[in-house]
């Protein structure tokens, strides 16, 4: 309401760890009484619907999007853009599917879930695959509600009682890395995927070892199909953002990838001619970089040398 984080475009209210296990119902009436206060806001014109980011909710158990639901009403409800689904596998999805749907279908505009892979059963690899395919299954039924898929290293660190620290991605730890590349290898092509929290951060918004760290996991998150990551804290925003940013030479690239669909060449030198564009490997690649030049804009030629 106060516009303290302008760039803030969605922000997650967590109901499940973020908060201790005797303060559930306390946190499901702080939601309420949250959301309120933000409807309020907008209807006395205190802050324009426009200027509100997509706001999620955690939830800790597939029952507890009906109740959230319940608790609001309609009018703080209408504020949620959808839930986030933790520890989502082939035990609970169903149950979060039901719930969430039922929900559904008692208001009159699209909610959206983003289930969360972080369960040792996604984590073990002899589980694994029976798991990712069977969620990718049932969540194909109802894609168009599905924003985003997300995968939490956290707790699959948990599980083996590692931990990354700040000079260290979690592409370093390979029994995480074998994971979530298996996360991307089935969702990846019918969904967007996004990468792992990042756990450093400056509460003064200064940068150092903590920045640098989020700098090369994001670059490997790109790199290997993941687009987007979570921020626990402020100063991570900015860096996020700016791995969103297409750059000018791919956005060049791809222009001249898709200008070549013709079928009168099949491959050409690149922009800047020191790489190779051929049309049929990277058609797929050229189209999703000019959709996220269409979202995040693209980087201006004399940044870009910077």
């Amino acid at each position: 309401i106060e516009r303290k984080h302008p760039d803030y475009t969605s922000i997650c209210l967590c109901l499940e760890d973020a908060i201790g296990d005797d303060m559930v119902k306390a946190a499901e009436l702080c939601v309420h009484d949250t959301l309120k206060k933000i409807y309020e806001a907008v209807q006395e014109g205190k802050v324009s619907i426009n200027e509100i980011p997509l706001i999620f909710v955690r939830v800790s158990e597939p029952k507890q999007i009906e109740r959230v639901y319940k608790i609001c009403g309609k009018r703080a409800f209408s504020m949620i853009t959808g839930f986030n689904l933790p520890k989502f596998d082939k035990t609970n999805c169903d149950e979060y599917i039901d719930h969430f749907m039922k929900v559904q279908k008692q208001i009159d505009r699209t909610l959206y879930i983003i289930p969360i892979m972080e369960s040792k059963n996604v984590m073990y690899k002899h589980r694994r695959f029976d798991h990712l395919l069977y969620l990718h299954d049932k969540l194909s039924v109802i894609s168009p509600h599905v924003l985003n898929m997300r995968v939490g290293a956290t707790d699959f660190c948990s599980l083996f009682g590692i931990r990354r620290n700040v000079n260290a991605t979690v592409y370093d730890m390979r029994v995480i890395a074998d994971c979530i590349t298996d996360v991307i290898n089935v969702f990846a092509r019918n969904y967007v995927c996004s990468g792992p929290v990042w756990e450093f951060f400056n509460s003064k918004g200064e940068e150092g070892a903590w920045s640098e760290g989020l700098k090369r996991e994001l670059f490997l998150d790109r790199l290997n199909g993941f687009l987007g990551k979570t921020c626990i804290h402020p100063s991570q925003l900015r860096f996020v953002a700016e791995n969103n940013i297409v750059t000018y030479k791919d956005y060049q690239n791809a222009i001249a990838i898709l200008g070549m669909a013709d079928g009168l060449i099949g491959v050409k030198k690149g922009y800047g001619g020191d790489q190779m564009n051929e049309v049929k490997t990277h058609t797929s690649w050229a189209k999703k970089i000019m959709g996220l030049a269409e979202v995040y804009g693209v980087l201006a030629p004399e940044e870009e040398e910077k």
